[in-house]
């Protein structure tokens, strides 16, 4: 799944309210969001001409979960029928939770085409990031609503923020036109394209697509599309799928956090699937909460059991386990060109959370098995090159890649395998995970020889009973 970048859905949520004003024949920059008494905006020009608007976005303070956007409202009559292209090159200042260009249209019903870039957010402090999204104008289109966000605190700012019309009609949505999108993404994005022989595959793909039908008639073509890369890793989600993971959140068990004996500390990590951030910051506040509670009965140190988590979205998990990462680079995602993104536990709830005991020198134990897979191997990843840090188990599934989200015009999602997973240390994985200290068997019958393992390791070096048992809390 999309596992390292929020979802296209959370803004296009937020952004409702820029629909109150009316297109402006003299362009006014608003803002607009979920927090708009933190947030300012300075824009000037307008982005229909050849050197674009200039502006900048500044969030102070804002409320936890929080995010602003500075919104333009222009005439979309003009653009009926043609596909429209926004473009910028975003400077960002102390922007810790990302920031982005977004583009709406309106017709008849709200939000009838929608697209933003906050697959691919601009961090921290950056100059001149190349940003661009594209939406098809339907028939009916009435306004076009356009600007830039920033979740959280910091600055964003573009001196060439520009809309673009294609002037080309834009043709009905056939299965042929769905199948040739999603090769067009795939072959731009997907981390083994360069492996993959196109002048052979296209053609086959083209012959299992009718040339008329419902768009989901190219859904078996885009399956292969997917097969072919041999990631074991890309897939589609249809519509209705993908507006639950957008607008939902819920793990595939709920995360355990207890004591056990030998002054232990215990995690049970699940699954999350979804990107609804209130559900995202409830989960990862499940756990800290958990361990905040345990920690003085964990002298010892910890264990956290991946076993049965496998994967989905990797933040909330990340996020929940941060008292124990720490708030530095815990691994990153390496693109076939080398360029590499690093994670950080913390990101993107920082100001939203509670910080938690500082544990990031505590001793663990991760536990891995087959059934820990995707994201889930993230959080695997995550504890690879952490001192005082020993796995135990079986190796895991082998899905250490990095998938990206990308829409396809029926609203259906292409999760394309874009980057390998790299540890802290620089070291990329792309296949199993091997545990530090294989352990053969399975818990049952209350049996769990893994877990054994892992607790003779923990106990068998316990640090002195001297050893305080409250550990510091984290200030900023």
């Amino acid at each position: 799944m999309a596992r390292w970048m929020l979802r296209a859905g959370l803004l296009a949520v937020l952004l409702v309210g820029a629909g109150a004003g009316r297109a402006q024949s003299s362009p006014t920059w608003i803002v607009t969001g979920s927090d708009r008494a933190h947030y300012t905006v300075q824009g000037i020009g307008d982005p229909r001409d050849a050197q674009g608007a200039r502006v900048t976005l500044r969030g102070v303070d804002p409320l936890p979960g929080q995010f602003g956007a500075s919104g333009l409202v222009l005439d979309a009559v003009p653009y009926r029928g043609q596909r429209i292209t926004l473009t910028a090159d975003l400077s960002t200042r102390d922007a810790t939770q990302g920031a982005m260009i977004w583009l709406r249209v309106d017709g008849v019903r709200p939000s009838e085409a929608f697209a933003n870039s906050q697959l691919h957010p601009v961090f921290g402090t950056t100059a001149a990031a190349h940003r661009e999204v594209r939406v098809d104008v339907p028939a009916d289109g009435e306004k076009i609503f356009l600007g830039t966000g920033l979740i959280g605190a910091g600055e964003v700012s573009t001196t060439d923020l520009r809309l673009i019309g294609h002037p080309s009609p834009v043709a009905p949505l056939t299965p042929q036109r769905l199948l040739d999108a999603a090769i067009a993404i795939v072959r731009e994005h997907a981390l083994r394209a360069a492996q993959v022989d196109w002048s052979t595959l296209v053609p086959k793909l083209h012959a299992m697509v009718p040339a008329k039908g419902p768009p989901a008639a190219a859904y078996p073509a885009i399956h292969a599309l997917l097969g072919a890369l041999g990631d074991h890793h890309s897939l589609m989600l249809p519509p209705t799928v993908t507006q639950r993971f957008d607008h939902g959140g819920f793990p595939t068990f709920p995360p355990k956090v207890e004591a056990m004996s030998g002054d232990l500390g215990y995690i049970a990590m699940p699954g999350f699937s979804g990107v609804q951030p209130a559900a995202q910051q409830a989960f990862a506040r499940r756990v800290i909460d958990g361990i905040t509670r345990v920690q003085p009965q964990a002298r010892c140190g910890w264990v956290v059991d991946l076993r049965q988590d496998p994967g989905g979205n990797m933040r909330p998990m990340l996020a929940g386990l941060r008292p124990l990462l720490g708030d530095g680079v815990v691994g990153g995602f390496r693109r076939a060109g080398g360029q590499v993104y690093p994670v950080y536990a913390h990101q993107p709830f920082s100001a939203d959370l509670p910080d938690g005991p500082a544990l990031e020198h505590a001793r663990v134990a991760v536990l891995l098995g087959p059934h820990t897979a995707s994201s889930g191997e993230v959080v695997a990843v995550a504890f690879r090159g952490r001192p005082d840090t020993r796995s135990f188990g079986q190796p895991t599934a082998g899905l250490t890649t990095g998938n990206t989200g990308y829409h396809l015009p029926d609203g259906s999602e292409l999760f394309v395998t874009t980057s390998v997973d790299v540890d802290r240390t620089g070291h990329a994985y792309g296949g199993a995970i091997f545990p530090d200290q294989p352990v053969s068997g399975h818990a049952a019958n209350g049996n769990d020889p893994t877990l054994d393992a892992a607790r003779h390791w923990l106990t068998g070096i316990c640090r002195s009973p001297t050893m305080p048992l409250v550990m510091p809390s984290r200030h900023r």
